[in-house]
């Protein structure tokens, strides 16, 4: 693979600031970004959200350190303003769309610049990378999106369509679609394999200026001039909702990573936050001076950047600021290090065509057991099952597709295999599945049958696989109590982390995902349910004591 992926790691410090005092439910601003000289027209997070590009009217790139809120690298080069930056999935390259009519791609690592894409006869206002990194989308003035090859540096395929110019550019989840905005006052799909032109979304009567996928690549939301958000229905095309709200131009528009959330700005120096379930405001932001023309979450949700008319990017905190105790810090990012790599081999990716996807986890290796929510298999008797592979360099591949499109390599190698439901309990939520193989690298999770002593307050962490994210991810949670059936949290967990461990600092399993609510509440399954369900089920099995 020529694609390299690498390890994801979360914004520790975040996360435990959020534990001190709870999870709050406000973005709260905690840091004024300031060093462009002039406007700041576009903002985007690294992949692990350590890092946020932005480009500005001042013709510059630059890096930030989001924790420090402090510079890393100013990038020169381009001749005129800078209207929009966009990260590679990998983290290792920075694409930059220009007045000047080009698209520079900059090596993040080295700091210096890569390639110069050119071809555009007009101002280059939108960029975007594929989900799998092969492709470059950008959106011009010239009314035209081009598609460049990211191996090779060259030009693919030029959309033709728009009749003014193109505002916004952005890839499906999936990576199949192109959806664009333009001043035409439409949106548009695109076929990315073939350059086709899918589906026109018409109903605004002023410039699309945004346009953004829900995770879950079923709704494009679209914002406009004409001071509202439209959200479609990606598969019929229809118009499902009209948000309003926004007193003056809706500049950019952002769905959070859960995809129940959706962040727009504007002209009135505001952000609007919307439940994206009942399209009522959550929360209205405020601090900028002027325009806020770009928006964008951190990939695991708790942060949100913003940048303005006002030459500032602002920084915004599900929780308010706390001071960092480093030491503390150090010890939990060591923790988290060794636990992910403790036990990241034992997590899988359940896929179930008629319901959807999940996580599992192997709690014996030498019988093939593995154990998920009932909810996951469904009635199902068999399910598609995913263990992480290592790409050459020995670090677990994380693209979704990846796998999907693979699965025939991925089973001769035993990554990729059938599991088969051999006990289960409806009230408990609980399936034992067997699995029909699994790689050298699986290991079993550490578990006993009696829970480890867990006190209110505690860190846990919990691994799995949410929908619209990234495979093979962790997420640090607050263990509450132990009452009624359930393990009581607080912590991001989303669909796609169903049946995934949660463990203490130990690594010791505590219990497994049921499902959470939009206020970060979450429910476990203890270990006692587990083991019951072996116990009913007479099944051959070893047992896991340390």
């Amino acid at each position: 693979m020529k694609r390299t992926y690498f390890l994801i790691s979360t914004l520790l410090f975040v996360a435990t600031l959020s534990l001190t005092r709870g999870f709050a439910q406000d973005y709260v601003r905690y840091a004024t970004v300031v060093g462009h000289t002039d406007n700041v027209f576009s903002v985007y997070f690294s992949p692990d959200g350590r890092t946020l590009v932005s480009g500005g009217l001042d013709d510059t790139v630059r890096l930030w350190d989001v924790a420090t809120a402090t510079l890393e690298h100013t990038f020169a080069g381009h001749t005129d303003n800078v209207f929009s930056v966009y990260f590679s999935p990998d983290g290792r390259t920075l694409a930059s769309g220009s007045a000047d009519k080009t698209v520079r791609l900059w090596d993040a690592n080295t700091d210096t610049l890569k390639q110069i894409l050119k071809g555009h006869t007009g101002q280059v206002l939108s960029v975007a990378f594929s989900p799998n990194g092969y492709t470059i989308a950008s959106g011009s003035a010239d009314k035209t999106v081009r598609l460049w090859d990211t191996n090779t540096d060259t030009l693919k395929q030029i959309l033709k369509g728009h009749t003014r110019q193109v505002l916004s550019v952005v890839f499906s989840p999936d990576g199949h679609t192109i959806a664009s905005g333009s001043a035409d006052k439409t949106v548009r799909l695109w076929d990315v394999a073939t350059g086709r032109h899918k589906q026109t979304f018409i109903g605004h009567t002023e410039a699309v200026f945004s346009v953004c996928f829900s995770p879950d690549g079923r709704t494009i939301a679209s914002g406009d001039i004409d001071r509202t958000i439209h959200l479609w229905d990606v598969a019929t095309g229809t118009l499902k909702q009209t948000v309003t709200g926004h007193t003056d131009w809706v500049n950019s528009i952002c769905f959070s990573p859960d995809g129940r959330t959706l962040a727009s700005a504007g002209d009135n120096r505001t952000i609007h936050l919307w439940d994206v379930a009942t399209s009522t405001l959550k929360q209205t932001v405020t601090g900028h001076t002027d325009w806020v023309n770009s928006i964008c979450f951190s990939p695991d949700g708790r942060t949100l950047a913003s940048g303005s008319l006002d030459n500032t990017i602002c920084l915004w905190r599900l929780s308010s600021p706390q001071p960092i105790d480093t030491n503390s810090l150090t010890s939990l990012k060591l923790f988290a290090n060794q636990i992910y790599d403790n036990t990241i081999r034992s997590v899988m990716w359940l896929v179930n065509p008629d319901i959807g996807e999940g996580s599992g986890v192997l709690i014996d290796k030498q019988f093939k057991l593995a154990i998920t929510n009932a909810h996951v298999t469904g009635e199902q008797n068999t399910i598609d099952v995913y263990f992480p592979a290592p790409d050459e360099k020995g670090e677990l591949i994380k693209d979704r597709n990846f796998y999907l499109t693979n699965s025939g390599v991925l089973k001769r190698l035993g990554y990729y295999t059938k599991g088969r439901v051999v006990a289960r309990n409806e009230e408990t939520d609980l399936a034992i599945i067997r699995l029909d193989g699994l790689p050298e690298t699986a290991r079993g999770i550490d578990w006993s049958f009696t829970m480890p002593t867990t006190n209110s307050g505690d860190i846990v962490y919990i691994l799995g696989n949410p929908g619209g994210q990234e495979l093979w991810r962790w997420t640090l949670g607050e263990f509450l109590n132990n009452r009624g059936d359930f393990l009581h949290l607080q912590s991001d967990v989303f669909g796609g982390n169903s049946g995934g461990p949660v463990l203490n600092k130990q690594g010791v399993l505590l219990g497994i995902v049921a499902r959470s609510d939009r206020h970060m509440n979450a429910l476990a399954i203890p270990v006692r349910d587990i083991s019951r369900l072996l116990s009913e089920s007479q099944l051959k099995h070893s047992r896991f004591h340390r």
